[in-house]
């Protein structure tokens, strides 16, 4: 197909984003990379890759792509779907303005276990995002009902060559906030479960308008700065066992959290509550 660049719609790290119009009638977003450094092209050619492996209804769904790049500059490219109804982050900085908190029942439903599914999805096919975040959550219509999971340029596939970010030039796999501790300390065995700790994040983020304390990015005994608040201190429709879940989540240590996203859904759907969230 042919592009036609409509308007900018961001920048990352090492790429921007378009609005575009294609030759069959559709609108796209292309991703192009700008930087052409060894490791953004890596990481490019990795997040094509897990892209077009992937095929769920939660996971944004690739179209074309060209690493070689087209004439005059050659920056290599993919188009994916338009998600026309902005990020998490986006809708949480909105609401957050007014002491807002999420409503459980809707963030478990549109955000939590979607989410949930598109990462078990990934996890059995041994590919982990590595950088979840409200930023790479994206609303698909401006009606905020269906979530698509972006942004798989950190993924992981075990199954293929992964690329080695070294820390001392910056380089962690992930965002600060949000990434679990064996990703921060480079940890070996960075697996499924550090994407069950920055979806904890996630949710402690929309059941209580700030994220978690960090814990201390200078000690690899894993601390924190200072004891989690129970999110139902904020949200008077937390449950104890909702509490429970979302802290479990937060362990700073991988062997205390969910082993897995499967054994994390069946706990929500557990919960003598979870009538109410359908």
């Amino acid at each position: 197909m042919k592009y036609q660049m409509v308007r900018k719609l961001g920048s990352g790290g090492f790429g921007n984003v378009y609005e575009v119009q294609a030759s069959d009638g559709n609108t796209y977003a292309m991703k192009l990379l700008r930087d052409l450094g060894t490791i953004n092209k890596q990481r490019f050619e990795i997040e094509i890759k897990i892209l077009a492996e992937l095929n769920h209804p939660n996971i944004v769904k690739i179209v074309e792509w060209n690493l070689g790049g087209d004439p005059p500059d050659f920056s290599p490219w993919y188009t994916m779907d338009y998600l026309r109804g902005g990020s998490l982050r986006d809708h949480m900085d909105d609401k957050f303005k007014e002491s807002y908190v999420f409503q459980r029942n809707w963030s478990i439903n549109t955000i939590i276990l979607p989410a949930c599914h598109a990462l078990a999805q990934a996890h059995s096919a041994g590919i982990y995002h590595r950088d979840l975040k409200p930023d790479n959550i994206m609303y698909t219509a401006s009606d905020r009902a269906q979530i698509k999971i972006t942004d798989w340029g950190l993924g992981r596939d075990i199954g293929r060559k992964s690329i080695a970010l070294s820390a001392s030039v910056g380089q962690i796999g992930g965002t600060p906030g949000y990434c679990a501790p064996e990703q921060w300390f480079m940890f070996d065995v960075v697996d499924e479960r550090a994407d069950i700790y920055s979806l904890g994040v996630i949710f402690y983020e929309m059941m209580t308008g700030r994220r978690p304390p960090i814990y201390d990015q200078r000690d690899s005994s894993l601390k924190r700065s200072k004891g989690i608040d129970l999110p139902s201190k904020y949200h008077p429709t937390i449950t104890k066992e909702l509490d429970m879940c979302i802290l479990k989540m937060l362990e700073l240590k991988a062997e205390k959290r969910y082993q897995s996203v499967w054994q994390l859904i069946s706990e929500i759907e557990s919960f003598p509550d979870a009538r109410y969230y359908y």
